[in-house]
């Protein structure tokens, strides 16, 4: 059976062959596939799952006990533990035997807001899981927790981790058993729409049409995405109301700095504070140029396309949602727009897709990165972007994504030759991607020219 999770199982199954004492640390925000990877990975495998939930100490303890029963079968019952020691100590005893997978999933929840379960965890780690077989897994999709362990590894009891995992969106390529049976502009738009997050992808029908999909997940007053980004950033954040303002202007396709602060009326510093709590949540990362002056020309731009969809499309129009109107808000106003929706989609699967060729070893030079350039944006220069750059010393990729209806045409050939100072010493190469062909004037002008590649989106599924 085909998962999304399959070469995150087989390094799990590569530690958990192990016979020693491991300790896995999974983060990443809601939606990348915490939970769903380990119920993969524990299938067959004798297994504690216990979800950490916002309740008290002593409930939290009586939840525990009740699942060690449910899970582990005991054949003598356990007296309910009076503290996390005990509870501890008891699956310590369990794994001398057997390997055991315990799985602490959210545990931030007790480890913040308990002391005694943060003391009895720490002891735990150093002294009495390692006795044993556990192979503990803990999980956490709280972004600030999780960046504030990795920015300091040697808070106890976090120096034992054996392995840590941040899980973040799905490649396109790694989605194509969820989208068999749609064209390939339908897998790529279910793509831009879902982020490329497991939990969403898991949402699809596949006996749906791509727009039953959509609506499906959107735009009905029962949708599941509903109003599920506002339910996750109020438990994130405070000053909501400020976040939902800078994400819905972002959304609309304003990044400069200067831009955003003016559209929401916010003094540029105060502004950049609000935009690095929204980085460290994961949701909107800083996009510098490949060359040149990379400091004053930063972009913030959406690093979920999902999120973007939501604030771009369904934010403003949750009233007419709850309303029964969602199915003409997506026909008449969100299907229109949605090739321009999916552009910075397209150009990150397009930035995939080169990085696969440069890691197979299909490209002329090597390269590990890929990024965008971009030039202009004031009264004296017109802005000018090329989407991805890959390059080392003496080599250069420039790359165009073209998403529209019609076929590329020779004008995407023409702006990637054109004089451009940080490239002008390397060796030029072109790739020109397109979601609906090319024309016959830009194929001959590309065989003409030479290392010029054309690159259709049925050619990346």
């Amino acid at each position: 059976m085909y998962s999304l999770f399959s070469s995150d199982i087989q390094k799990l199954n590569t530690l958990y062959n192990r016979p020693q004492f491991s300790f896995v640390f999974l983060y990443g925000r809601y939606g990348t596939g915490k939970t769903q990877l380990v119920r993969e990975f524990c299938k067959g495998k004798p297994a504690l799952f216990f979800t950490a939930q916002e309740m008290l100490p002593s409930r939290a303890l009586e939840t525990f006990h009740r699942e060690v029963v449910h899970s582990l079968h005991p054949a003598k019952k356990p007296a309910p533990f009076t503290n996390w020691t005990q509870a501890f100590s008891y699956i310590s005893d369990i794994s001398f035997t057997h390997r055991l997978i315990f799985v602490l999933d959210e545990f931030q929840y007790l480890m913040q807001r308990d002391p005694s379960f943060a003391e009895a965890f720490t002891y735990a780690v150093h002294h009495s899981f390692p006795t044993g077989k556990i192979f503990l897994i803990v999980t956490s999709s709280a972004p600030a927790y999780a960046k504030g362990l990795m920015e300091a590894p040697v808070t106890p009891p976090f120096e034992a981790v054996t392995a840590r995992a941040r899980l973040e969106r799905v490649p396109f390529y790694t989605c194509q058993p969820y989208f068999s049976g749609y064209t390939p502009i339908e897998q790529l738009t279910l793509y831009g729409i879902t982020g490329g997050l497991p939990a969403n992808l898991l949402l699809l029908d596949p006996k749906r049409t791509a727009d039953e999909n959509i609506i499906s997940a959107f735009f009905h007053r029962d949708s599941p995405l509903l109003f599920l980004p506002q339910t996750w950033l109020h438990r994130e954040l405070r000053e909501i109301s400020t976040y939902n303002l800078l994400l819905e202007i972002i959304a609309n396709d304003c990044a400069r700095l200067a831009d955003i602060a003016a559209a929401a009326d916010i003094g540029t510093n105060k502004c950049a504070k609000y935009l690095n709590v929204l980085i460290d949540l994961g949701l909107l990362k800083k996009e510098f140029p490949a060359a040149g002056d990379v400091q004053k020309k930063v972009r913030y731009i959406f690093s979920d396309h999902m999120m973007r969809f939501w604030y771009r499309f369904v934010f403003p129009n949750i009233s007419s949602i709850l309303f029964n109107r969602g199915e003409r808000i997506y026909t008449e106003y969100v299907k229109p727009q949605l090739y321009t929706y999916l552009r910075p989609v397209f150009e990150s699967v397009c930035a995939d897709y080169l990085e696969r060729l440069a890691a197979a070893k299909q490209t002329p030079f090597a390269y590990h990165h890929t990024g965008s350039w971009w030039c202009g944006g004031t009264k004296r220069e017109p802005f000018f972007r090329i989407p991805l750059v890959a390059a080392d010393e003496t080599h250069t990729v420039l790359g165009a994504c073209h998403c529209d209806t019609t076929p590329a045409d020779t004008v995407y050939l023409e702006n990637l030759l054109r004089p451009l100072k940080p490239f002008g010493n390397r060796k030029r190469y072109c790739c020109i991607f397109s979601v609906s062909g090319f024309t016959q004037p830009l194929t001959k002008a590309a065989t003409d020219t030479g290392n010029v590649w054309l690159i259709g989106l049925e050619d990346m599924v």
